[in-house]
């Protein structure tokens, strides 16, 4: 399984739907977002423009976390250099965004937006089947870590640990929930293999 399989089963396979009709809808802001009616002579090209705007999004977005821990750490928090950062992480979602709508230019919509359990259900069928069984394992690592936050928080009287431990289970708890739900779905042939 090579990088690029393992990027596009994450983060971009799932921009691409199927209607009732078998149209391929595009969705450049997520299944929440508007769809459109990609011509399917289009989807090779559209994969390709929105796999490189994804890669973008994301060294751009680790590189801003980056800063941001620096930034924390740093003795000298001045808060000119905070708001600097802050105008310059907006630029960059502004950014994206445009780019995300112009994926979509000369293309006609889809029709209504999916409701969530719709949009949740599209976005487990859309990703390979290798991710539910790395979702269970994530979500119980996250529920263990969760369980020894809260219970070495309690102990030492820290907040800030249980606060961290509650945080961590209801992530543990959707982790282990979603992956959970695509091994059914997956069993009932209703995901793609």
């Amino acid at each position: 399984m090579g990088v690029r399989r393992v990027f596009d089963g994450l983060y971009v396979d799932q921009l691409f739907q199927k209607n009732d009709r078998g149209e391929i809808v595009f969705y450049p802001s997520g299944l929440m977002g508007r769809g459109y009616l990609l011509p399917a002579h289009r989807e090779a090209e559209m994969r390709t423009s929105t796999r490189r705007l994804m890669i973008f999004s994301l060294a751009s977005g680790i590189g801003f976390v980056l800063i941001a821990s620096r930034l924390i750490t740093a003795s000298a928090f001045d808060p000119m250099t905070v708001l600097l950062f802050c105008a310059g992480f907006l630029l960059l979602l502004g950014l994206v965004s445009v780019l995300q709508l112009r994926l979509a230019h000369n293309l006609a919509p889809a029709g209504e937006r999916l409701p969530a359990r719709e949009w949740l259900r599209r976005g487990r069928q859309a990703r390979p089947s290798w991710t539910y069984g790395a979702s269970v394992v994530l979500g119980l690592l996250t529920l263990l870590l969760a369980s020894a936050g809260i219970v070495l928080g309690y102990s030492d009287g820290d907040r800030y640990a249980i606060a961290g431990g509650l945080f961590l289970l209801v992530v543990g708890v959707l982790l282990t929930w979603d992956g959970v739900l695509g091994m059914i779905e997956r069993s009932h042939g209703t995901v793609r293999q």
